[in-house]
């Protein structure tokens, strides 16, 4: 519902999407050189500490509560640890602009889990319709990648990942508005925290990250993912959801895959292709046409 909203929830929005939208352009960067649990673990680990020093200078206490470590944990490892590892792997045989394309299903996700989850967010007949037309979109990216010569092998089974990533994105808003009653910033702490303490093992065992050789590159880059679109983003991803509601939320995807297609293009030259466009175009109008307000709910 867009009617009557304050223009801190477009700040939110607009906040939202420029963050996440140029990430997949840094994951790109950084990727060929740190392999993607380490980029993960290490992103999730200065988000964690960013919003634990908030909440220090603040003179709050961190959580302690069991029922916040709980819900957090399973919503952090839904929404932030999973799909961070495979966006950071499918970024190594895709577009960093495709990937970000990939995220405007998330609303479309919302609107059908929406449906049956939150007796204010039901589903019209029209955002059905919507729903086709986003998927149409998505089918576009699927064509594109099999019928590209240049393509790497992997790339369909990328797009996977980034489609399974979007759902965990879409579960997690969901999940978000309606179990989580307790501080925001708390709960983003819980959320990257345990997520950090799931991911570092499994990098160890499969990565050996600390033998890594980190150069100005990488480390820049992974202090900005940590920063920005890891800690800042999920701590104002909580409190926008309990203020504006999921659905609403959803909609910074409608300029994330703006940011990120030009970024890509602008910075490490990814061509803009025709069916790049009509993707965009498909899920932009399923977007709209299923956020439309109608009497008779499906």
């Amino acid at each position: 519902m867009l009617e009557n909203r304050p223009l801190s929830h477009y700040l939110y929005l607009l906040f939202l999407s420029t963050v996440w939208g140029t990430s997949f352009l840094v994951i790109k960067i950084v990727s060929p050189t740190v392999p993607p649990l380490t980029i993960t673990a290490t992103r999730i680990t200065i988000g964690a500490l960013v919003i634990a020093a908030i909440v220090l200078l603040k003179g709050e206490k961190l959580p302690t509560h069991s029922s916040i470590w709980i819900k957090g944990s399973i919503i952090g490892l839904i929404g932030t640890g999973i799909p961070f590892v495979f966006i950071s792997w499918a970024v190594q045989y895709i577009n960093s602009g495709t990937a970000a394309i990939t995220m405007s299903i998330i609303p479309l996700s919302v609107f059908i889990m929406a449906h049956f989850a939150h007796h204010d967010e039901k589903m019209s007949w029209m955002g059905l319709i919507g729903i086709l037309s986003g998927i149409c979109g998505v089918l576009v990216l699927f064509y594109d990648t099999l019928m590209s010569s240049t393509g790497h092998a992997l790339g369909t089974y990328a797009l996977i990942a980034m489609l399974v990533s979007a759902f965990g994105y879409a579960l997690a808003n969901i999940l978000i508005k309606k179990y989580v009653k307790t501080d925001p910033v708390n709960t983003s702490f819980v959320m990257l925290t345990t997520s950090a303490l799931f991911i570092w093992p499994l990098a160890a065992l499969f990565e050996n990250p600390f033998s890594l050789n980190f150069g100005m590159t990488e480390i820049v880059s992974l202090t900005y993912l940590g920063f920005l679109p890891t800690g800042l983003a999920t701590m104002v991803l909580v409190i926008f959801t309990q203020k504006a509601g999921s659905t609403f939320v959803s909609y910074n995807t409608y300029f994330i895959p703006i940011f990120g297609v030009f970024a890509g293009y602008l910075v490490l030259d990814e061509a803009l292709k025709q069916t790049t466009f009509i993707s965009i175009l498909f899920i932009i109008i399923g977007i709209y046409i299923a956020q439309k307000q109608k009497k008779r709910p499906v």
